[in-house]
C-alpha cells in the first residue's frame, strides 16, 4: 500500500528547479553588550487596542471572507476523536516566564546542554535557569540596542541555541517603513546568554526599492543562518502592502567572534502573479554539519489547497555558486484555512493563516506542522506532514490532528528519538474551547504519524479579552527545541490566559513517553531538611521518597549556575540522607535542587 501511494504522489512533483535572484552584502558589527549589565530600562510599550480592520478589498477582509466560506463548508459536529495510540508526554519543570500582558506574546525560546533557556516574547528577552526555574536577566529589545541610536518599534524576536557552536542568537525587527525598517542580530560569545553579545544591524530595505520588511522566521544549517521575511509597501495595512518573500543567508562563526558578516539575500524567489508567502528554514533534528538548507512554503491564505514549496539552498554563504532552488509538490490530503477558536463568552481567538510553523529534517524525511480546519469536525487542528526522499523525488503524507470539543492553534514540533531511526515527536500548541479558557497542550506522535491523547500543560485561567473587539490575537507563534544532550526530552513555550484577561507565557520541559516510561507522579512526599544552614564544612540532607527512584542532587549559586552535580542514581524508597563536603565553596547563598527524570522534587537555599 505504501509503495502505490508513493507511486501515485510522484506524478504530483514539479521537476522544474526555479531559480531565485541572489545578492551579496557585507556588515560590519555595530556593537558588542553584555547582557547582564544592569542599565535602566524604561521598557516603553505602545500597545494598539483595536483589531486589525478587516476593510474591503484588503487581504485581511479576503482572509475573513474565506474563513466563512471554510465555516460554511465544513460545519461543526461532534466527531469523536480517534483512540490514542500511545501515552502523551510527561511534564517535567515547568513555570511561568514573561509577565507582559499585552498582544500578542510572539513566544519563541531556546535552550542550551546546562538548561538555560533564553525566552522571547514581542518586548523582551528572558534568561531563565530551567531547572532552579531562577529568570538571571530580563531586557526590554530596545534597551539592548539602546546605544545604536536606532530609531522606531522593535518586534517580532525569534531566538534559536546553535548545537553545533555551542551559542545562541537572537533576531528582531526594527521600524513599519523602509526608512527605518532593520534586522537586528545578536550572537552570543559564549555559551553563556548572561555574557557578551555581538549586535548588528542589517538593513530591512538592502535593495532600495522602498520595502521593509516584516514576519521573520529563522533557522540554522551546520553552517549558516538563515531568516525568512516578507516586504510590505509603506503604509501598507493588514498584508494588503504585500510584495515579496526573501530570504536572509548569513555566516554563522563570522557572528560568533564578531567579525564582518558575509551575507547572501534572495529575492525573485518564485516571481509571477501569485507568488509566496512566508517561507519557514527547516533545521536537522540533531546536530549536523550539512551545508545544504531546506526550507518550506505553501498556499498559506488559500481556502484549500494541497500545494507546497519546497526549497534548498545549496553551499555556504561564502561559496560563489550558492543557490536557491524551487520545488512544487502536492500533498496527498488540502490544508484548509484555520477557522476562529472558541473562548467562554463572547470571544473568540484569531488563528490567522495556514502558513507552515515548524519543522525538522531527519533521515531524508521533513516532519512540519502548521495550522487547518479538520473538515472532519470544523474545529481548527494541526496539519502535520512529511515530506519523503526530500534529495530525489518527493511525496507527502499527512495527518489532522483535532478535538472535536475544543480549538487547537499555532502548533510547533520537535523530534524525540533516541537514536537517528527512531521517528517520533513532541507537538505544542495553544488550545480553547466555548468551555476551556486558552492554555498550553502537547501531543506525542509516534513513527505511524499516530497522536496520543492531549497533555494539558497549562490551563487558561480567564477569558483574553485586550483588543477592544471580540477577535482576539493567540500569541502568533510558538517555540519548541529539542534538548540536545537528553535525548527524548524538549522545551516549549506557548500562551495561556492568565488571570488580568490578557496573555500568558508558559515555558515547560516535555519527555517522551518511552524516555519517561518509569517516570511516578507521586514519587515525592514529606518534607526536606538541609543542615546545618547557613553551611558550614560538612553538609547534610535528609529526604523521603515514597518509593524508588533515579534521583538528581544539584547545586546552583544565586546567579543560577550549575556549581556541582552532585549526585546522579537510583535511591530507595523511605527516608535518606546524604552529605558533602562544602569546603571549597566561597562564601555566599547556594539553591539545592533534587529532581526526578520528569519532576522538581525540592529546592532549598
Amino acid at each position: 500500500m505504501r509503495l502505490a501511494l508513493l507511486l501515485s504522489l510522484i506524478s504530483h512533483v514539479s521537476l522544474f528547479a526555479q531559480h531565485a535572484t541572489k545578492h551579496s552584502f557585507v556588515f560590519e558589527k555595530a556593537q558588542t553588550i553584555n547582557m547582564a549589565e544592569q542599565t535602566y530600562d524604561w521598557n516603553v510599550n505602545l500597545l494598539h487596542l483595536e483589531a486589525p480592520k478587516p476593510g474591503i478589498n484588503t487581504a485581511r477582509s479576503e482572509l475573513a471572507r474565506k474563513k466563512q466560506e471554510v465555516m460554511k463548508r465544513y460545519p461543526r459536529k461532534n466527531v469523536s476523536t480517534k483512540t490514542a495510540a500511545s501515552n502523551p508526554p510527561v511534564v517535567g519543570s515547568n513555570f511561568e516566564g514573561n509577565f507582559f500582558n499585552g498582544v500578542p506574546n510572539d513566544n519563541d525560546l531556546a535552550v542550551s546542554r546546562d538548561s538555560i533557556v533564553v525566552s522571547v516574547t514581542n518586548r523582551r528577552i528572558h534568561i531563565y535557569n530551567g531547572r532552579t526555574q531562577e529568570e538571571l536577566v530580563s531586557r526590554s529589545l530596545a534597551n539592548l540596542v539602546s546605544d545604536l541610536g536606532i530609531s522606531g518599534s522593535k518586534y517580532d524576536p525569534k531566538v534559536i541555541y546553535d548545537p553545533n557552536n555551542d551559542r545562541f542568537i537572537i533576531i528582531f525587527l526594527n521600524g513599519f517603513t523602509w526608512q527605518t525598517s532593520q534586522i537586528m542580530l545578536a550572537f552570543s560569545e559564549t555559551n553563556d546568554p548572561t555574557g557578551l553579545w555581538h549586535l548588528y544591524a542589517l538593513p530591512g530595505n538592502p535593495l532600495d526599492n522602498e520595502t521593509w520588511s516584516d514576519y521573520p522566521v529563522v533557522g540554522i544549517s551546520g553552517k549558516d543562518l538563515f531568516i525568512g521575511i516578507n516586504t510590505f509597501f509603506n503604509g501598507s495595512e493588514n498584508n494588503s502592502g504585500f510584495v515579496e518573500t526573501c530570504l536572509w543567508q548569513i555566516g554563522l562563526k563570522e557572528g560568533y567572534i564578531g567579525f564582518e558578516l558575509s551575507t547572501n539575500y534572495y529575492n525573485n524567489i518564485l516571481p509571477g502573479s501569485k507568488k509566496i508567502f512566508n517561507i519557514c528554514p527547516i533545521p536537522a533534528a540533531a546536530e549536523s554539519s550539512e551545508e545544504n538548507m531546506f526550507l518550506l512554503s505553501n498556499r498559506n491564505t488559500d481556502t484549500e489547497n494541497d500545494t507546497i514549496f519546497l526549497l534548498e539552498v545549496t553551499g555556504r554563504v561564502s561559496d560563489e555558486n550558492t543557490t536557491l532552488t524551487v520545488r512544487t509538490i502536492s500533498a496527498d490530503q488540502p490544508y484548509v484555512l484555520p477557522v476562529a477558536a472558541d473562548q467562554p463568552g463572547d470571544q473568540w481567538f484569531d488563528t490567522n493563516d495556514s502558513r507552515i510553523l515548524g519543522g525538522y529534517l531527519l533521515n531524508g524525511r521533513i516532519y512540519f506542522v502548521q495550522s487547518c480546519t479538520d473538515p472532519a469536525n470544523g474545529r481548527a487542528g494541526i496539519y502535520h506532514g512529511v515530506i519523503d526522499n526530500v534529495n530525489g523525488n518527493p511525496s507527502i503524507v499527512s495527518r489532522i490532528f483535532s478535538q472535536a470539543d475544543m480549538d487547537y492553534g499555532f502548533p510547533n514540533i520537535s523530534w524525540t528519538g533516541t537514536f537517528e531511526d527512531e521517528e517520533q515527536s513532541i507537538i505544542s500548541f495553544n488550545h480553547s474551547s466555548d468551555t476551556d479558557f486558552g492554555g498550553f497542550s502537547a501531543l506525542f506522535v509516534d513513527a505511524g504519524l499516530n497522536p496520543s491523547s492531549r497533555l494539558e500543560i497549562k490551563e487558561g485561567l480567564s477569558t483574553v479579552n485586550v483588543m477592544a473587539d471580540t477577535l482576539e490575537r493567540w500569541g502568533d507563534y510558538s517555540g519548541s527545541q529539542r534538548m540536545y544532550n537528553q535525548p527524548g526530552v524538549v522545551w516549549a513555550v506557548g500562551s495561556f490566559g492568565n488571570q488580568q484577561g490578557g496573555h500568558g507565557t508558559w515555558i515547560a520541559e516535555l519527555y517522551s513517553p518511552s524516555t519517561a516510561t518509569n517516570v511516578s507522579e507521586t514519587v515525592w512526599q514529606g518534607s526536606t531538611r538541609v543542615y546545618p544552614n547557613p553551611m558550614l564544612n560538612d553538609v547534610s540532607i535528609e529526604f523521603n521518597l515514597a518509593e524508588s527512584e533515579f534521583l538528581r542532587l544539584e547545586l546552583f549559586d544565586v546567579n543560577g549556575k550549575l556549581v556541582q552535580l552532585l549526585l546522579e542514581d537510583r535511591v530507595k524508597a523511605g527516608l535518606n540522607r546524604i552529605s558533602f563536603n562544602a569546603e571549597m565553596l566561597d562564601a555566599g547563598s547556594y539553591f539545592l535542587v533534587g529532581s526526578s527524570s520528569s519532576d522538581q522534587l525540592f529546592r532549598k537555599q
